[in-house]
């Protein structure tokens, strides 16, 4: 079985009765058993809850530890799973003195390694903003306690797209010849205005209603893959939206700058540059893109297991083909290289790329595993995408021919780069993205220049 309990669910299976009001969230909603990394974080939240205790009885299951911050509204509950544990549905036992205990389900499910396989150099991906592309499902399209109406009138409106769009568009996709889909965020971003783009996420365990549900996208991932198309999930980990329902109760030390808005800088080789200034360092890393997205303090150990975690539920959830990770030198770098190693740990035959972008190929193969680097830092980020040969190309097809040699030099220059590289074969090459104007534009919308690029 590989669907997840909504909240409804596990509030109707919480017993006694007491306990509904008592717990509001169970994350992960649930797991797998088989994992490399045995130890588990289940974060346990309601009123009150960091006055109960907590005990477990199932075989193969032990209670390591437990943590508790303020606000008292967050239990977090470590379990440490045996590998050889057997699938199944237990309680986690929270109690208090005076009261009847308060039982909170939680399953184990068997783990399906066939299904996640990662995307190689011998795909080719179609990028999709999902609110731009097909609008499957129209009764979604506005949804009750969601402010940021559509509107196709507006550009930075919702228009309506939706993963019954995707699903439905699926045939088509794989006519064209193409083999995987990276889709932007489909999580929820409960934001006023501009959520279309889905970056500001609110919720790390929900789909976006306006997109679908948890089940809509396990019956894209599992429809896609029957039709060889793999699916790479659009992952943010720097971020997240200023209406996320930790903003109810912020737990401690989780928003950098103490939660409040200090503008980033986008100084990426404050990254590698022995002389930067630590505040270049700290802005590049702790930095919000934007006020209505906070920057994460991934140094927090437990917010950094809640990422890591969230990480591979949803490609143990989906049977992701990929992750593509956003922002990726804004992070906490000694967290991601961390992250990267836990995933690829649990995935061999899984593939991440990274958004740097930088046209500097000195600057992007520093996050490539295996590069060998001069500050001694170690990356186990398999891919990056090639801002590098995409810069290079768009400006050997629009540059007016120099006095010497041809347009063509640098780009022929910047594929030579390429032994910067540990893994060439492992790096994204892209003609354009959301991002960035397509190309055909950007080509003064001449086939022939278009075909070129292709």
């Amino acid at each position: 079985m590989r669907s997840v309990h909504t909240l409804a669910a596990i509030a109707c299976l919480i017993a006694p009765a007491a306990a509904a009001a008592v717990v509001d969230r169970v994350e992960p909603p649930n797991w797998w058993t088989g994992f490399e990394h045995r130890e588990l974080q289940i974060l346990v939240t309601g009123a009150g809850i960091c006055q109960y205790g907590v005990s477990v009885d199932h075989p193969g299951v032990k209670l390591s530890r437990t943590a508790r911050v303020d606000p008292c509204k967050y239990l977090f509950v470590y379990l440490d799973i045996a590998p050889a544990t057997a699938p199944g549905t237990f309680d986690i036992e929270l109690t208090r003195p005076g009261e009847a205990p308060v039982s909170v389900p939680f399953t184990l499910y068997a783990r399906d390694a066939e299904r996640t396989v990662g995307f190689d150099a011998g795909d080719a991906i179609y990028l999709i903003t999902p609110d731009r592309f097909a609008n499957g499902d129209p009764s979604n399209d506005a949804v009750d306690g969601y402010e940021d109406l559509p509107d196709r009138d507006q550009p930075l409106s919702r228009h309506g797209g939706d993963i019954a769009g995707i699903t439905d568009h699926l045939d088509y996709i794989a006519d064209l010849g193409l083999s995987a889909i990276w889709i932007s965020p489909l999580l929820e971003n409960a934001m006023p205005r501009y959520s279309y783009h889905g970056y500001a996420i609110t919720d790390l365990y929900t789909v976006d209603p306006r997109f679908g549900s948890n089940e809509s996208y396990l019956a894209l991932a599992d429809a896609a893959r029957d039709r060889g198309i793999k699916v790479i999930m659009d992952q943010v980990v720097n971020h997240i939206g200023s209406g996320h329902w930790w903003f109810e109760d912020l737990p401690p030390n989780w928003i950098n700058f103490d939660n409040r808005y200090v503008r980033g800088s986008r100084a990426r080789t404050a990254n590698m540059d022995p002389y930067a200034s630590e505040a270049d360092i700290r802005l590049n890393a702790d930095g919000w893109f934007v006020q209505a997205m906070p920057d994460l303090n991934q140094r927090d150990p437990l917010l950094a297991d809640y990422l890591v975690q969230n990480s591979i539920w949803w490609i143990e959830f989906a049977g992701l083909g990929g992750i593509r990770q956003d922002t990726y030198p804004h992070n906490d770098k000694h967290f991601m290289a961390e992250w990267t190693r836990r995933i690829m740990a649990e995935y061999p035959d899984f593939n991440i790329v990274g958004e740097e972008w930088s046209a500097n190929p000195n600057v992007t193969s520093y996050w490539q595993a295996g590069k060998v680097n001069a500050d001694g830092y170690v990356s186990s980020l398999p891919g990056v995408f090639d801002f590098p040969i995409q810069s290079a190309l768009i400006t050997a097809l629009t540059a007016a021919p120099p006095e010497q040699g041809t347009v063509w030099d640098p780009l022929y220059e910047m594929i030579g780069m390429d032994f910067l590289y540990p893994d060439p074969m492992n790096l994204v090459v892209f003609a354009d993205n959301h991002d960035k104007s397509r190309i055909f534009t950007v080509l003064g919308e001449d086939e022939s220049l278009l075909r070129m690029a292709m």
